[in-house]
């Protein structure tokens, strides 16, 4: 709500603001008079305090660096039955040479009418020359911030949101906008036009990026609505301003600048406490906000008007966390194992490995097993080791309910008003999108995820991380969220054409029940399945001794350490390509068996397979074998299900391959396999096997098949 009375304004909308005062001869002799419908205002500044009748109050004006003093003071109008609330300061010297080194403008010009008309007392200065002093509180009693809008020195920097209106504008010429709106209400970004003036300079922003940089020609005029200027919810009459556009090219995206801009703390800017553009017009912009973005985009051919002899800003640019080394992967995943044992989980070896490199080839992992066998647990503590923590935002874990059917649950949906309401999952990805978050890793537990279908509410999700591709060295999705699917401009600009950031990592818990749904295999082919069925209940806190084992702190690490090198296999380096050749090789082998029940895998499933195998031998985190191993199991195995006698023969032959060396006469055993499996039984020692992680769970496969005529890799 706009509120004026004669040379004094306020927008109810603009936080602090006490009121905006029209600079007069008034403010270089004394002071200024408030008007009634005023005092309201600066009472609640003063949290209700005020001067008794016919005293005053000393108050403090603050100014970027400044402080002056001056006195408010509360006059006995006994003629006029009122009281008239004034600030004074007659005797302060220093505080009225202040405001005319400052409103050198306004002075000149009252100055030189003066001259002119010695009869005539009050000067009007015309709004397109005219100057303001801006009051805010504080928080503290009688301590007032003021900021000054000048016409001297520099030129003033604007920021105008267009979205569809920017070609209109550039075409003609112009930025317009209405004097009021539908209601019949000022509003305070388009009440701004009134103070452009000729030379200022305007930012044009549309669609998620600044496109134009103008020169002010000739400043508002009151004018009818541009013809182009198709918009019918705006009033025919208001101001227009001539300007000359420069195209900026390349366009620049706000993510380059947003979360740096706000630590300018613009008034009345154009910013929103996010990061996000406000919803409105023409905001106040400034010559230090201006150059921290010529300072951001270096490769714009920024025109000689935008460029100004004055310091850059204080750029505090986004801490860069070093890149850790090949060598010190094993070494900082050792710390992470310390950190977790010393929390009292105690993990079967390679599980913490095997977990890292999961999430270093694709960053959706699902860990399955018996429920209480700290899988949630698991991802939270690995998180918070590498300082992912619930309180920096880090971790977050999301309870899947059954009733989940769609994404609107996990991604969010516009309400009957048009308003996005942003899922879970979006709050945190638009939050690891900024700038300064895009070097720290972000975990989302999805748990219980298979209580509801998860191809109903994640298959976007699954189909975006295929989508991964490279850009100017980062790795980046089709969006998430459409900007043509938001109908606001504020939800446009916060979360049009959202991306799965590059350090989002998803993990999923699950358990096989009967309360639970089995998972398609294309959930399966885009993430690696780490099992928790094999529990040994003697790892107790002490277990290995009472000894005093050395903290382990957190330590945060880069994302970095946990994103992919790799998302083709020609990004593969040359020094890799044997091995790569080598794990190819066996699966064609593989592949050949899982022909027989249509279950062969693809380009994906082998990409994926050969980076975890690169990832492992670089780091020296597991040998080739148990590397393969490992993949055999969470990738391949699970796609096997079903009760035919061809499931029992890719069984075996798939037994056969793990225990390389070994005679194994299929056509034998397709009647009774008992004989095989059971060698695995409860408190035996398990056979000598080249791939013994998946030979024990394809005896267990073909145990279940035997025993109850269907098997499942997910039967527990």
């Amino acid at each position: 709500m706009i509120k004026t009375l004669r040379s004094w304004w306020k927008d109810s909308e603009i936080s602090n603001l006490i009121g905006r005062k029209k600079v007069d001869f008034s403010i270089f002799e004394y002071g200024t008079q408030i008007p009634v419908e005023f005092h309201v205002d600066f009472s609640e500044a003063n949290q209700g305090k005020a001067p008794a009748l016919g005293t005053s109050q000393k108050i403090v004006f603050i100014y970027k660096n400044q402080t002056f003093e001056a006195r408010l003071q509360n006059v006995d109008q006994k003629s006029a039955d009122r009281e008239a609330l004034q600030i004074r300061y007659d005797s302060n010297k220093e505080l009225k040479q202040f405001m005319i080194s400052q409103f050198q403008a306004t002075y000149q010009y009252i100055t030189a009418k003066k001259a002119e008309n010695t009869g005539k007392k009050n000067i009007v200065v015309p709004d397109a020359q005219a100057e303001y002093i801006e009051f805010y509180a504080t928080g503290s009693p009688f301590e007032y911030r003021i900021e000054l809008i000048t016409q001297q020195g520099s030129p003033n920097v604007w920021w105008v949101n267009q979205g569809n209106t920017i070609y209109a504008g550039k075409t003609e010429g112009v930025i317009w906008a209405p004097l009021k709106n539908s209601n019949g209400n000022y509003v305070h970004h388009w009440e701004t036009m009134r103070e452009v003036k000729t030379g200022d300079i305007i930012l044009h922003y549309a669609n998620k990026h600044l496109r134009y940089v103008s020169r002010v020609i000739d400043p508002a005029q009151i004018a009818p609505r541009p013809s182009s200027f198709a918009n019918s919810n705006w009033e025919e009459e208001g101001r227009l301003v001539r300007t000359d556009y420069f195209e900026i090219s390349p366009a620049i995206p706000l993510e380059l600048f947003n979360q740096q801009l706000m630590k300018l703390n613009i008034t009345q800017g154009p910013l929103n406490s996010i990061g996000g553009v406000n919803q409105g017009y023409l905001y106040r912009f400034t010559i230090p906000g201006l150059q921290l973005i010529q300072h951001l985009s270096k490769d714009v051919n920024w025109p000689t008007f935008t460029q100004f002899e004055v310091a850059n800003p204080v750029i505090e640019e986004t801490i860069t966390l070093p890149e850790i080394k090949d060598e010190d992967v094993r070494e900082t995943v050792n710390q992470i194992k310390a950190f977790i044992k010393q929390n009292g989980f105690h993990y079967p070896d390679p599980l913490i490995e095997n977990f890292y490199l999961s999430l270093k080839t694709k960053p959706f992992v699902i860990l399955a097993g018996i429920s209480g066998t700290g899988k949630t647990k698991l991802v939270k503590l690995f998180a918070e080791s590498v300082g992912a923590t619930g309180e920096s935002g880090q971790f977050t874990l999301i309870p899947v309910r059954p009733d989940w059917n769609d994404p609107s649950d996990l991604i969010g949906y516009q309400d009957l008003s048009g308003r996005f309401k942003p899922g879970r999952l979006t709050e945190v990805m638009v939050t690891a999108s900024l700038p300064v978050n895009r070097n720290k890793p972000y975990f989302i537990c999805l748990d219980e995820m298979n209580l509801a279908r998860v191809e109903h509410y994640f298959s976007d999700l699954l189909s975006l991380l295929e989508s991964q591709r490279w850009m100017d060295g980062q790795i980046v999705t089709e969006p998430l969220i459409p900007y043509a699917s938001l109908d606001r401009l504020e939800d446009q600009e916060l979360y049009g054409d959202l991306c799965i950031p590059e350090n989002i990592y998803l993990i999923g818990t699950v358990n096989m029940d009967e309360t639970t749904y089995p998972f398609s295999k294309k959930v399966l082919d885009r993430a690696n399945t780490l099992e928790f069925n094999h529990i040994d209940l003697t790892q107790l806190p002490w277990s290995e001794g009472d000894e005093e084992q050395e903290i382990v702190e957190i330590a945060p690490v880069s994302q970095r350490f946990f994103r992919a090198d790799y998302l083709n296999l020609v990004n593969v380096d040359a020094e890799n390509k044997e091995l790569v050749n080598r794990t190819t090789n066996k699966l064609v082998a593989i592949n050949q068996i899982l022909e027989e029940i249509h279950a062969q895998v693809g380009f994906r499933i082998r990409d994926t397979i050969s980076f975890y195998s690169i990832y492992a031998e670089r780091f020296g985190l597991l040998p080739e074998d148990e590397a393969f191993d490992l993949q055999l199991l969470q990738k391949i195995l699970p796609r096997i299900q079903g009760s035919h006698q061809s499931v029992r023969r890719v069984l075996l032959k798939l037994l056969k391959v793990c225990l390389e060396g070994e005679s194994l006469k299929v056509n034998d055993l397709l009647d009774d396999a008992s004989s095989l499996y059971s060698r695995w039984g409860a408190g035996k020692e398990a056979p000598a096997a080249k791939y013994p992680q998946s030979a024990r769970k394809l005896a267990f496969m073909l145990r279940r098949l035997e025993e109850d005529g269907f098997t499942s890799f997910w039967l527990s």
